[in-house]
Order: C-alpha cells, then structure tokens, then sequence
C-alpha cells in the first residue's frame, strides 16, 4: 500500500515538476490573446499590420504602393518587453475608451504642403493624410494612439513604436 502511494507521489511530481520551474518569462499572460497593431498609412508611407502573439512572436505585413506581394517581416520579443507591452494593454482597457486629442495644425500644415511622390500621386485621394494607429485586442480597437491624452494611452503608444523599432518598420512621429 505504501509502495503504491509512493508511486503515485512521484508520478504526479514529475508531472507538476517541470511546470513548477518554467520561468514565468516564457509563459503567456492569462488572457492574451493575438494583439494586431494597424497603421493606415499616409501619402508617404505605406499602411501595415503587425499581429503580436501572446508569446511575443511578432509579424508585419505591409503593401507598398506599386507592389504586387506583400511584404512580410518577422521577429521575437523579448520576454521583458513583452510582458511590459500585454501590462500595458491591461491597464489600459477598456481600449475603445481612451481619450484623445487632435492633430496639430502645425502638423496638418506640414502633411498637406508636402512634395507628392510618384506613389502618392498614383494612389490619389484615398490615402489618409494623416497615418492612424490602432491596436485591436479581445474584439476592441482602440482610437487612433497617435493622438492619446491619457497617460496610458501614450504609454501604449511607446510600446507599439518599439514593436515598430524591432521590426524596421516606419513610426508616425506624434504630433
């Protein structure tokens, strides 16, 4: 009987062992789910989406004008910054709430007396002027984050202009 408890006590031990010494670095918050971070774009720059998974896997895909294929970029996040970013997120819910601002005229001014390129040119008025990021996570999306007033809000959009840093992609300056 006792042999047989004591079986039992190191099979259920080298079943919990290895998840109780997993570094919680490596494992994924509650409830992350897939994060997408939309940039739509401007007269200059192409528009993008980056899907970020919840164990920091990070994916762009970005069209510029005159291409037929997509171009797709890859990376990893470290587990710091990663966890930073879901917090972040989190403090920052209920994401369709986050107050914003506007642009600044100084801003507007500068976009609208910029040089046309020949992309520009050849994709006309149905560019945005003004590129806009969002970030969609659990069925909400957030306002545009170039534009936050809430603390979190920019601190959220420090976060996503780093994912932008790891994966060379273009940042919309704030205005």
């Amino acid at each position: 009987m006792k042999k047989q408890a004591l079986q039992t006590l190191v099979m259920g031990a080298a079943l919990i062992l290895p998840f109780a010494f997993t570094p919680a670095s490596t494992a994924a918050p509650r409830s992350a789910g897939q994060v997408v971070i939309v940039n739509t774009g401007d007269r200059l720059t192409p528009g993008y989406r980056v899907t970020v998974g919840p164990r920091g896997s990070l994916t762009a895909v970005l069209v510029p004008a005159g291409r037929q294929a997509p171009i797709r970029r890859t990376d990893r996040m470290i587990a710091l910054n990663r966890q930073r970013f879901f917090a972040d997120l989190a403090s920052a819910e209920p994401l369709a709430s986050l107050p914003t601002g506007s642009l600044s005229t100084a801003s507007t001014r500068r976009v609208r007396r910029g040089r046309r390129t020949p992309q520009a040119a050849a994709v006309g008025a149905r560019v945005n002027p003004y590129p806009q990021v969002f970030v969609r996570y659990q069925g909400r999306q957030s306002p545009n984050l170039r534009t936050a007033s809430s603390q979190s809000g920019r601190v959220l959009y420090q976060d996503v202009k780093q994912i932008l840093q790891v994966l060379r992609l273009p940042i919309p300056d704030v205005p």
